[in-house]
Parts: C-alpha cells; sequence; structure tokens
C-alpha cells in the first residue's frame, strides 16, 4: 500500500464519486479506480461497495480508510516539526471548537491570528464535543478548544479560562432576579439550551437532568435562547461572555448566581499526547490571550509559553 493509494481511498470515502475524488486528488478517473482496484487486488479485499449510484466503505473498508487517514495525518507531521522548528510559521493548522464557545472566540481569532501569520492555512470547525475529540482522536484535527472531556486517555489539557455562567430573565420575571441570584433555579420557568448547557454543578447539570426547565423547544444557540426568554417570559442561563453581546436593556436583566461550589465552566485546548508542534501551539495561546478577558484566563498560561517536552 503507498501513500497515493491511502490518499485515494480517503479521498474516495470523503466524496462519494469518483470523478469528484479524482479532481481532488488531481488525476484522472480511470487512473484513480485502477489505482483503488488494484489495491483491495492487493489486500484481496473490498474497500468499498460499488453499487450504481450509491458507493459506500465496506465494514473492513472503514478501518482500512480510518487508519489510512491516520498515516496521511502522520507523513504531514515529519513538514509540521520542520516548520516548528524554522523560522517560518506556516502550514495547516486545523482546529476544533464546541458551538456554544465560538461565537465569543472565533471572528477575532480569525482576524488577529491571520494578520499576525499569514502564511498558516487556518480551518475552524464547529462541533459538539463527540465528534470534536474523534477528529482529534483519528487526526483530523490539530487540537479543539472544548471542556474538559471525561476520557484524557492519550490527550493533554492545556486550560484556558474560566467562564461563570449567568442567569439572564425577561421584564416580566423580573420580580423573581432575588430568587435566581441566589442559586434557586425554578425549573418551570428555565428554557434550556439543546447541548452544551452544562453547569458541573450535580443538580445544576441542566443538560444531564431532563426534570429541569422547559424543553418545549431545545435551543441550538445562546442567541435564540435569549429571544425566547425577551418573547416568552421565563429565564436561562447564558455564559459570561454573552453578556458583550446584549444590548444595554437587556444587560439590566442579567443575574450572577450564588452557587457553591460556582456556576462555572472551564475551557481548555485539547491536544493529542503526541503533539510535535510547540510554536504553533504558543501562537494559538497569545491570540487567545488578546481576546479573553484577563480575570478570566488560567493564571499559570497568562504568565508563560508552552512546554510539550
Amino acid at each position: 500500500m503507498t501513500l497515493q493509494q491511502m490518499e485515494y481511498i480517503v479521498a474516495l470515502d470523503k466524496y462519494r464519486h469518483f470523478v469528484l475524488a479524482a479532481e481532488a486528488c488531481g488525476v484522472t478517473q480511470p487512473t484513480l479506480s485502477a489505482m483503488i482496484q488494484k489495491l483491495e487486488e492487493e489486500l484481496d479485499i473490498k474497500i468499498f461497495n460499488r453499487e450504481r449510484k450509491n458507493i459506500t466503505p465496506t465494514g473492513i473498508g472503514e478501518k482500512i480508510i480510518r487508519q489510512a487517514q491516520i498515516a496521511l495525518n502522520e507523513t504531514k507531521r515529519i513538514k509540521e516539526i520542520v516548520a516548528d522548528e524554522t523560522d517560518s510559521m506556516s502550514g495547516n493548522l486545523r482546529i476544533g471548537i464546541l458551538p456554544t464557545i465560538a461565537p465569543y472566540i472565533i471572528p477575532d481569532f480569525i482576524f488577529h491570528f491571520s494578520n499576525t501569520y499569514p502564511n498558516v492555512n487556518l480551518s475552524i470547525d464547529e462541533k459538539e464535543k463527540k465528534a470534536l475529540l474523534q477528529d482529534l482522536k483519528y487526526g483530523n484535527l490539530d487540537m479543539a478548544i472544548t471542556t474538559l472531556p471525561e476520557d484524557m486517555t492519550h490527550l493533554l489539557e492545556i486550560p484556558l479560562y474560566v467562564e461563570k455562567f449567568v442567569a439572564y430573565f425577561s421584564d416580566t420575571c423580573s420580580k423573581a432576579r432575588d430568587i435566581i441570584a441566589s442559586g434557586k433555579l425554578p425549573a418551570e420557568h428555565m428554557w434550556i439550551l439543546k447541548e452544551g448547557h452544562c453547569i458541573p454543578n450535580g443538580e445544576q447539570n441542566f443538560c444531564k437532568n431532563t426534570n429541569k426547565g422547559k424543553r418545549i423547544y431545545e435551543a441550538g444557540s445562546i442567541e435564540t435562547l435569549v429571544r425566547i426568554v425577551d418573547h416568552n417570559g421565563g429565564y436561562t442561563i447564558i455564559p459570561e461572555l454573552h453578556i458583550n453581546f446584549l444590548s444595554e436593556q437587556q444587560k439590566q436583566n442579567i443575574a450572577y448566581l450564588n452557587i457553591i461550589p460556582p456556576a462555572q465552566r472551564n475551557v481548555s485546548i485539547i491536544i493529542k499526547e503526541d503533539f510535535v508542534r510547540e510554536r504553533m501551539l504558543d501562537a494559538v495561546i497569545d491570540t487567545l490571550k488578546t481576546i479573553i478577558p484577563a480575570h478570566m484566563m488560567n493564571e499559570g498560561i497568562g504568565k508563560r509559553t508552552i512546554r510539550l517536552r
């Protein structure tokens, strides 16, 4: 099996179309088809089911393609090591991030990072935590900005910042401000986010406790939740960084939560334990330092650069 053949099967799995896969690889369709068929003959298995309009990997084909993707990613690391040890900050950087974190970081991050490191091909993907960790594991991402996963096997964490949660309530719910601020959160008036609305405080872990909150409509974004509250009454829980997205009038309708332990989330950069691009990691962190308020930043990360080895 050659690197070229691995590239071809990964491309065909991505596009599920011989012509499109061939174009992506810069070869003709007959060449790509012949090389994949030759590989199947060499391994004595079928990697793809070839129905008229439906090209899908076989069961064993999925495993082979996954391993091929890992192998291709590993070969790219040779160039990345060279780039990281020289003065040229270049190459590809693939970052994954939670949708409930992205709005507060990504717009400014793209602007500052792209201007400071114009030779880096930056790619950012929003996904839920499970998908982020899977892409990180298979080498489809270089790093993920997320809350801490439960399983850190073969992963490393670089703590970034701690963000408090606050209550946002409607004008009609303003009389309940003191109750909400005290941490007594009446479930019948609370609107819940579909994913990522997890405060790791046992009883306050809204995403796992299905007895809490209104689930008539499980919103997909914090902004949607805020609008639901404005039009329907009640309240919701929003991250501290979302306060900057509120109007001056809306900012009057927030209350910090007096909960022990505190209602907050710890946001980190997660990388694989064999990650080698130390200078690239420092570049990402330095950029984030210009975006995230200093009082939220992890104390250790704000004072030094990262050393992986």
